[in-house]
């Protein structure tokens, strides 16, 4: 029978974590988890992703309104506010979202407090990635991932992946009780600017074989 198992992998914006979840997956012939678990929670709720996608990782306000509670009251309305949906229970659809995937198999799941949510789950390994800020930055401007980029120095483009990732952090520490980023939240810490995507592919690799999760 063949043994589920499960990765998990927190990251700073631009340091290669869903390069690194893509290319586990590819070794181990299972399926990664990053927006897309936007589209699956949207699709078990029957709510629309860009709901999801409003407080995608970010703390946010309690509420989300305006436009759109304009558009969706009719959806909203099930769970008893015509003004917004709470911020929680939308956490709540996307991890009942990350549990139900992981109860029909392998999978490698990127950011949303997945960590947290399968903390009672055996064969997991906890993952986070850093790197050095201007790496992050190089890698994000190879991707055409930064807006405008040619309108901020260096500096600047490093100061605005800190404040992505303290988004981050925020929603992390909010949700788990734990401290995104350090050391005791996780089971494995990896510098891709030390390491690069492929090395840090071979270490996580190497450990769930070690562990006898997959051959």
């Amino acid at each position: 029978m063949e043994t589920k198992f499960y990765i998990t992998i927190g990251r700073e914006k631009g340091a290669g974590g869903l390069e690194i979840a893509q290319k586990l997956a590819q070794e181990f012939g299972i399926p990664q988890y990053d927006k897309q678990l936007l589209d699956e929670a949207a699709k078990e709720s029957g709510l629309c992703k860009e709901v999801f996608a409003n407080i995608d990782e970010k703390r946010g306000s309690k509420f989300i309104s305006g436009f759109f509670s304009g558009i969706m009251g009719s959806l909203y309305s099930e769970y008893g506010t015509s003004s917004g949906i709470n911020r929680e229970e939308l956490f709540r659809i996307q991890s009942e979202t990350i549990i139900k995937i992981a109860n029909e198999g392998s999978a490698i799941f990127v950011g949303r407090c997945a960590d947290y949510i399968l903390r009672n789950r055996i064969n997991c390994l906890n993952v986070f990635i850093t790197a050095k800020g201007e790496d992050k930055v190089e890698r994000l401007l190879e991707c055409n991932k930064i807006p405008n980029a040619e309108k901020y120095s260096r500096d600047e483009l490093v100061e605005l992946l800190e404040k992505s990732d303290s988004k981050r952090k925020s929603y992390y520490d909010y949700f788990t009780y734990k401290q995104w980023g350090a050391a005791s939240s996780y089971d494995l810490c990896l510098n891709s600017s030390l390491l690069g995507v492929d090395g840090c592919v071979q270490v996580i690799a190497d450990i769930i074989r070690h562990k006898g999760w997959s051959k």
